[in-house]
C-alpha cells in the first residue's frame, strides 16, 4: 500500500490539500456524489470509493484513469500547441487538459503561460507528471465512477463526502451553484445513512455549518476579494457533530 497518494488533475475547487483537515473516513465505502478530483477519496484511495459527477467530462476522465494501463499515460504526448490536434481518447485530453491550466473548471486545450515557461514541471503537463500519475494507477482499479446527479444516488451506510459547488463561489462550473436546491440539497444531505461531511465556503447558510479552517484560496464578493474560509457539517448517525468537533 502507498503512503499517500497526489492529485491525478487538479480542479478548481478541488479537496486534496484540505482533506486532512476533515474527519477520516469511519466506513469502508466513501461515496463523493460531486466527485470532481476526488481530493477526499484520493487521501483514503484504498477504501471502496464510489464517485459520481454529473460532468460527463470528469466522469469520462475518471473512467480513463480507472482503466489506463501505466504504458497508456507514459505514451502521451509532451510537446503540442493544442490538446485538439492530438490522437488520444477523450479521456486523455481531458487529462492533459486539466495539466495546462492550474485550478480549472475545465480541461484546456491551451498550455496556459506558465506552463510554457517550463519552470514548474511538477505543477503542469510534464515528464514528472505522468510518471507520478502511472505509478498510482494501480491503487484506484477498484474505484467506480458513475454519471448520475446525486439525487439519484442509492442510500446506505457509508461515509458521505458531499462537496458540491458552493453557493457564492460554485457558480463557475458547468453544473454550478445555480442549477442547485440548496434547500433539497440540505435535506438529502441529512438523510443519509453513516457518516456526513459536507463542505461549504463560510457565509452558507442552507446547513448548520461550522468553520473549519482558512484555505489559500481567494473568493470575490460584491466586487472585493476576500480571504476564503472553509466550513463543514458533520452528522454520524443521523446525529450533528463529528470527532474533530469533540461530539464523537
Amino acid at each position: 500500500m502507498s503512503s499517500n497518494l497526489f492529485p491525478f488533475f487538479t480542479y478548481y475547487g478541488g479537496k486534496w490539500r484540505l482533506s486532512l483537515s476533515y474527519d477520516a473516513p469511519l466506513y469502508n465505502r466513501i461515496i463523493e456524489p460531486f466527485a470532481g478530483s476526488a481530493g477526499y477519496s484520493v487521501r483514503y484511495y484504498y477504501k471502496d470509493v464510489l464517485l459520481y459527477d454529473l460532468d460527463e467530462k470528469i466522469c469520462i476522465l475518471w473512467d480513463y484513469l480507472i482503466n489506463a494501463s501505466e504504458s497508456d499515460i507514459l505514451s502521451l504526448p509532451i510537446d503540442f500547441d493544442s490538446v485538439d490536434d492530438l490522437s488520444v481518447s477523450e479521456g486523455a485530453k481531458y487529462l492533459i487538459g486539466f495539466w495546462l491550466s492550474k485550478g480549472s473548471d475545465h480541461p484546456c486545450k491551451l498550455p496556459s503561460k506558465w506552463m510554457k515557461g517550463g519552470t514548474r514541471p511538477k505543477s503542469f503537463w510534464s515528464i514528472y507528471i505522468k510518471n507520478r500519475i502511472a505509478r498510482q494507477l494501480r491503487y484506484i482499479r477498484h474505484w467506480k465512477i458513475v454519471n448520475k446527479s446525486y439525487v439519484e444516488i442509492e442510500n446506505e451506510n457509508a461515509t458521505w463526502f458531499i462537496d458540491p459547488p458552493y453557493v457564492d463561489a460554485g457558480k463557475y462550473y458547468h453544473y454550478g451553484s445555480s442549477r442547485l436546491n440548496y434547500e433539497k440539497l440540505a435535506n438529502w444531505s441529512i438523510e443519509r445513512h453513516g457518516q456526513v461531511i459536507v463542505c461549504e465556503n463560510y457565509g452558507a447558510k442552507w446547513l448548520d455549518f461550522s468553520r473549519l479552517c482558512d484555505s489559500n484560496s481567494t473568493i470575490v464578493k460584491d466586487g472585493e476579494r476576500h480571504k476564503s474560509s472553509e466550513v463543514v457539517y458533520y452528522q454520524i448517525d443521523g446525529y450533528k457533530g463529528g470527532r474533530q468537533l469533540g461530539l464523537f
